[in-house]
């Protein structure tokens, strides 16, 4: 089964025809369900990218160089305005809830400030299609038992 969360980053990416070559990728976040599991995507398909976590030295410096941001740590508002860099894709895959709202790592302010960016909604970026991508392990699951 394929990691539904890191495949629908892939599935949103290429929808909206984000070509990742040559491009420098930061993941934040190296999770078992988002972070690992992109990372390994990403590197099967030829793209090397680059992880940020909590101990990397100038995390929001390693950031403001990318061209393509992938965020998952749940952690409300990591991601500030002044940490990406002009034309920045940005991909919002945390979840986590500050009084009592379900809010990302990108901070409110980078949707009110930047307009530069191509950026996932604050709400119903990736969820829809995580929901999708579950789906279809479903769908593989049950092909393979009726195979038998």
């Amino acid at each position: 089964m394929i990691q539904p969360r890191p495949l629908a980053i892939l599935w949103l990416l290429s929808g909206y025809n984000i070509d990742l070559a040559g491009k420098d990728i930061v993941l934040v976040g190296r999770g078992k369900l988002v972070g690992a599991p992109l990372e390994k995507m990403l590197q099967a398909s030829g793209v090397e990218p680059r992880m940020v976590v909590k101990e990397t030295p100038n995390g929001p410096d390693e950031i403001r160089k990318a061209d393509v941001v992938i965020s998952a740590t749940g952690v409300p508002g990591l991601i500030k305005p002044d940490m990406l860099k002009q034309g920045a894709v940005v991909v919002d895959a945390g979840v986590a809830s500050e009084g009592g709202k379900t809010v990302g790592d990108v901070a409110p302010e980078v949707y009110e400030q930047r307009d530069d960016l191509t950026i996932t909604p604050a709400k119903g970026g990736v969820g829809p299609l995580t929901v999708t991508a579950l789906f279809e392990n479903v769908i593989r699951a049950a092909q393979r038992v009726s195979e038998k």
